[in-house]
């Protein structure tokens, strides 16, 4: 059997450290803050009380910020919302997880992320519905 050289050892780091990157720019999360939905600016607190969307995503920006909400509509489901930021390739993607809680009467209809930056890209939404 042959001893490696040392050339074949560089081809396998450099491989190694291409799987590396390639795992790193394909799922890295972002920096957002979860939010109450009473402690909202006005503009966006007047745009969810205007807003007839259900189930479904809604942005708003104000200053430095972007808000991502998500509204629930399902009435005593006993469901409970979760709501991630992460991005995939510099394309910013949220995604709202409703799992079911048998034991627990609060049902959360609305969840609201903050996100610190702003995002030039579309946002990509998902909903993972695990009741």
């Amino acid at each position: 059997m042959k001893k490696m050289r040392r050339w074949d050892l560089m081809y396998v780091v450099l491989i190694l450290l291409t799987g590396l990157g390639i795992y790193s720019a394909m799922h890295h999360p972002m920096e957002y803050e979860l939010v109450d939905s009473s402690k909202l600016p006005d503009h966006v607190q007047r745009g969810l009380k205007e807003s007839t969307k259900h189930d479904a995503f809604s942005t708003y920006r104000h200053g430095d910020h972007t808000y991502i909400v998500y509204h629930l509509n399902d009435p005593n489901a006993y469901s409970t919302l979760d709501l991630k930021a992460h991005k995939r390739f510099s394309q910013p993607i949220i995604t709202a997880t409703i799992t079911h809680a048998v034991d627990d009467p609060l049902v959360e209809n609305v969840k609201v992320i903050k996100l610190k930056e702003l995002s030039e890209k579309e946002f990509e939404f998902q909903v993972v519905d695990k009741r």
